[in-house]
């Protein structure tokens, strides 16, 4: 991978004081590098996209998603992006780390920015520094965040070990492994993919499901395009998901916030690596399933799923869906399709690559540690349980009887 060469023009430097002047030059393993934390991301929208453009990366560390998170759901909750950039000797760009922050318990948290909807959360590293970065460095950079922030505390959840080749520096600090792993598909041939995940029973039953389904009526797989289409795959997805959840037992993620999230980044053009593509399959114009997602780096990440409930679920419409596109993917010529963080049967029989995660919570001052104890004791509770299929059931089944008690 070709070196970055990003320098910081008068305007990103002008944003670069919202929270304090130019931390010193710290210096690392990697030489000596000059620290800015920004709020105004706006200003640093050129230097952002070209790194995105130029770093392995997902749709959650592009500049667009770390946008809408700020707008729709940071603002209204009170909390701000803190994206700082690591810039060497030469004036160079050789890291981006897109955080924000939120207040809890009366103290301030650092967290990714856009962490609680992403699949995997990690930060934009030039491929000559990701390697070179020492845990020490790493310390003293956070540490440096830290005080210009303000921050007791961080919380990184969903970071992989490394992406595409290029090792994920926070491996380094102090962290645990997380409840979920990621589940993607490496694709090339479909046919060969396709034979050596399901075995002939399977295909077969699939196909059945699918010639059942077309019997009432024309089947559809398309993805939206017209504004009004949009509105009515994601009207239909908000409604479907709002209806799983109360299956679940559990509470809806997406409230008004959360949609105005998701259609900002709907709204976008084809040609962003941010911009949310609705896919879904339909019944003589009726959604029965969606997935839905982003093209970043070929590699299409799903972000969105959602079943009907009404008698054609039997039918696996969704499965239907999911085949249909992971073809179409393989047609495209992308590398990846990635079903995303979470356990589920989907993601078993298709995925043939598993991103192994970690969570890290770490304490910036004295006072933080009453925030990163409990929170780290309950993920690791959580993996736990998750890992154990028997607890997992178990504690699905107090949940649903809870939430049937205080409905």
């Amino acid at each position: 991978m070709e070196s970055l060469v990003l320098m910081r023009s008068e305007a990103e430097a002008s944003g670069m004081e919202t929270f304090e002047p130019a931390e010193p030059l710290v210096q690392t393993a990697a030489g000596r590098l000059s620290l800015h934390v920004t709020s105004d991301i706006q200003r640093i929208k050129p230097l952002w996209t070209a790194l995105q453009a130029a770093t392995p990366c997902t749709v959650a560390q592009t500049f667009d998603w770390g946008r809408a998170w700020s707008e729709h759901m940071l603002a209204p909750a009170g909390g701000v992006p803190a994206v700082a950039i690591g810039y060497g000797a030469d004036g160079t760009a050789k890291f981006l780390l897109p955080f924000e922050t939120k207040r809890l318990a009366g103290m301030t948290v650092l967290k990714w920015l856009g962490q609680d909807h992403a699949n995997y959360s990690f930060g934009l590293f030039a491929a000559d520094i990701a390697p070179l970065l020492t845990k020490k460095d790493l310390s003293c950079v956070l540490h440096a965040i830290a005080r210009r922030t303000g921050a007791a505390a961080a919380y990184f959840e969903g970071q992989p070990f490394s992406w595409e080749g290029v090792p994920n520096p926070f491996a380094l600090l102090s962290h645990q492994l997380a409840p979920n792993s990621g589940f993607a598909i490496e694709l090339g041939d479909f046919q060969t993919l396709y034979l050596s995940r399901f075995k002939k029973r399977a295909r077969q039953t699939l196909l059945r499901k699918e010639r059942r389904l077309q019997e009432f009526g024309p089947l559809h797989y398309g993805w939206a395009e017209t504004d009004e289409q949009k509105r009515a795959v994601l009207d239909t997805f908000f409604e479907q998901k709002a209806q799983q959840f109360a299956a679940m037992g559990v509470t809806d993620i997406f409230g008004p916030e959360a949609q105005g999230f998701y259609r900002d980044l709907a709204a976008l053009p084809a040609e962003n690596p941010s911009r949310l593509r609705l896919g879904y399959v339909a019944l003589d114009g009726d959604i029965l399933a969606t997935f839905s997602g982003a093209v970043c780096h070929d590699r299409m990440c799903v972000l969105l799923s959602s079943l009907t409930s009404n008698e054609h679920q039997r039918q696996s419409p969704g499965a239907q869906l999911l085949r249909h596109q992971i073809e179409e993917a393989c047609g495209h010529g992308l590398k990846y399709f990635d079903l995303g963080v979470g356990g589920a049967r989907h993601k078993s029989e298709w995925s043939n690559v598993v991103y192994p995660l970690f969570d890290s919570y770490i304490a910036l001052t004295p006072q933080g540690y009453g925030l990163t104890l409990p929170r780290a004791a309950t993920a690791q509770l959580k993996r736990i349980i998750k890992t154990n299929p028997r607890l997992w059931a178990l504690a699905q089944s107090i949940r649903k009887r809870i939430n049937a008690r205080d409905a």
